[in-house]
């Protein structure tokens, strides 16, 4: 005989969770990342190169000169490297992760 109803405490354990974790967007609101961590988080790991390749050069609409999410889409790391609005990235990437060849290799 179980003394707990698991349906009850499942459904209070949901809510004390959802309560305590903000949204994806409250914590994403006016964050900017760097390409090493945007290829980390959203492009399972793939080279930079492969990024500005099949991301940033397949999708002019991204770069924030297009009004994307991007600035300095070809820069390397530095003082005025690559600038990644993660809001907007992370909404973009959800939204256009099937038209991404995950496969695509680069050229040798």
């Amino acid at each position: 005989m179980n003394l707990i109803n698991e349906d009850a405490l499942a459904v209070m354990i949901a809510k004390v969770v959802k309560e305590q974790r903000p949204s994806l967007e409250e914590n994403l609101t006016g964050r900017t990342i760097g390409i090493n961590e945007f290829r980390r988080k959203y492009c399972g790991g793939k080279s930079p190169e492969w990024v500005r390749t099949f991301v940033f050069d397949r999708f002019p609409e991204v770069d924030y000169t297009n009004g994307g999410w991007v600035v300095n889409p070809h820069r390397a790391e530095g003082s005025r490297g690559t600038i990644i609005f993660e809001k907007k990235a992370a909404q973009w990437m959800e939204s256009h992760q099937l038209d991404i060849d995950w496969n695509e290799r680069l050229a040798k």
